[in-house]
């Protein structure tokens, strides 16, 4: 599944209220050193590969971008695939599907779960099965 299948099968589902979130494609680098503050909202980040597709789904109420950059320190992972294998590799892509306004903030439970289910990510989240 490439990056356009995620963001279509997301609008599919979402319809008008994809509108109240800002849909933000970065490398890990350019994660890092982004100052857009659009990049520190709530929301869902998707880690996106060419030779594993999406590796990891997951979610934050407070800051999506801090919270996927956390998986790279922690080093989360299965047996299929540690985030440390990717390290340095720019290939790696963090997606990020924030909310531009508070009031979408229950949204944000509902795409990572949506996104866990269907979107298939090769290091699943243990809390949602």
């Amino acid at each position: 599944m490439n990056i356009e299948e995620i963001k279509r099968r997301f609008i599919s589902e979402f319809g008008a209220t994809s509108n109240g979130f800002d849909i933000i494609d970065l490398c890990v680098e350019e994660a890092v050193s982004t100052v857009n503050p659009k990049c520190n909202r709530p929301g869902v980040y998707v880690y996106w590969h060419p030779e594993y597709d999406v590796v990891l789904v997951g979610k934050s109420q407070s800051n999506s971008k801090k919270r996927a950059l956390q998986h790279i320190k922690d080093n989360s992972g299965n047996n299929v695939v540690s985030m440390n294998y990717f390290e340095g590799d720019s290939r790696l892509r963090i997606l990020l599907f924030n909310i531009s306004e508070d009031n979408f903030k229950h949204w944000v439970l509902a795409l990572e779960a949506f996104f866990e289910w269907n979107i298939r990510p090769v290091i699943k989240a243990w809390r949602i099965g």
